[in-house]
Order: C-alpha cells, then sequence, then structure tokens
C-alpha cells in the first residue's frame, strides 16, 4: 500500500481508522502515566513512539518518505482514557500543523486536550 499517493479523501479515511484502532487500545486505561509505562515498548516494536508531554501522551507513527502523524492520549470525559481528535502531522504542503480529524480544520496545539469526538 503506498500511504504517499493516497488522496486527501482516502488518507482522512486511514487516519481515522488509525484514531479508531488507538481509542480501542487506550479506553481500558485511567492513568496516562501507567499506559505509557505498560505499552512504551509495545509501540516500539512497531516503530512508533510513546511518550509523555504536557498532560497527555504522544504516539508518533512515522510513514513513507518522511510524512508522519502523531496522536495524543487524553483523559476521557468517562475517566478513562481517549485519543484526541486533534492530530499532529505532515500535510500535503509539507507544513507540520494540527488538524481535526473530523471536522479537518486546522487548529492549535492547545485545543488537543479538549477536542473529544462524540461517537455517540
Amino acid at each position: 500500500m503506498d500511504l504517499v499517493a493516497m488522496s486527501n479523501k482516502e488518507r482522512f479515511e486511514w487516519i481515522r481508522k488509525r484514531h479508531a484502532f488507538l481509542c480501542n487500545i487506550v479506553s481500558s486505561y485511567n492513568s496516562i502515566d501507567e499506559f505509557v509505562k505498560d505499552k512504551e515498548h509495545w509501540f516500539a516494536l512497531f516503530g512508533m513512539d510513546l511518550g509523555l508531554q504536557n498532560g497527555y501522551a504522544y504516539i508518533d507513527m512515522w510513514l513513507d518518505y518522511g510524512e508522519y502523524e502523531m496522536y495524543f492520549v487524553i483523559p476521557g470525559n468517562d475517566g478513562n482514557l481517549t485519543v484526541s481528535e486533534v492530530i499532529r502531522w505532515q500535510d500535503d504542503t509539507c507544513a507540520n500543523t494540527y488538524l481535526n480529524i473530523f471536522s479537518l480544520h486546522g487548529c492549535e496545539e492547545n485545543e488537543i486536550l479538549t477536542s473529544i469526538h462524540n461517537y455517540g
């Protein structure tokens, strides 16, 4: 699969699939520190970086040709962890920006902790 030759529509579909996959992994945890301690090596086995920063955890995924997507593990509204709907990524102009993956609007770093998608 060529991750770089995808259209934006296809790439956003894959971003949302990765988001759902990560939500499933983090949802059984209620402590960011415990999640990182438990899963840091697991993510490293798959070539992803998991770390702590500014009250959340980040999962850094490197794609083809130096492109990346960074997802943020945050406290959810139900006491368990979730994944923010804001990611940091390299957009189609090679700029490193924050994007809300559901509205597809650019956003700021300070929106990471408050952007929780309502699946209901």
